[in-house]
């Protein structure tokens, strides 16, 4: 996938989230070899928004298995580095986007990927 179809991609789900009520608070933070497509926050929660962009191999959706320790990492180091945060909850959010074609594609929103059953 070409670099201004993954930039189309995200573009697509910055839209989709804030037109769900995220507010984005960062896009595409990092912290030395930590980094998150996007913090947000939903209502009273301050949400890191892990994203994959797939191109349509015909197969549908691939799996997308969250990454536990990395979300963590990067959860802690942005907490660390923002005061104010203490009470705050947080979630992690997986959004996957399926690109069918330059104007279509499917998108899977896992909201608190990283909960256990």
């Amino acid at each position: 996938m070409n670099k201004a179809t993954k930039t189309k991609a995200m573009q697509g789900i910055r839209k989709f989230l804030e037109m769900r009520g995220f507010e984005i608070v960062e896009d595409g933070w990092k912290s030395g070899k930590n980094r998150i497509d996007f913090v947000a926050r939903d209502e009273d929660d301050l949400v890191f928004v892990d994203c994959h962009v797939h191109g349509d191999t015909g197969e549908g959706f691939p799996a997308d298995a969250p990454d536990r320790a990395t979300s963590e990492r990067v959860a802690a180091a942005y907490l660390a580095q923002h005061d104010g945060l203490e009470q705050t909850m947080i979630r992690f959010d997986i959004v996957s986007m399926l690109v069918l074609s330059n104007d279509r594609a499917m998108v899977r929103h896992y909201r608190n990927a990283l909960s256990v059953a």
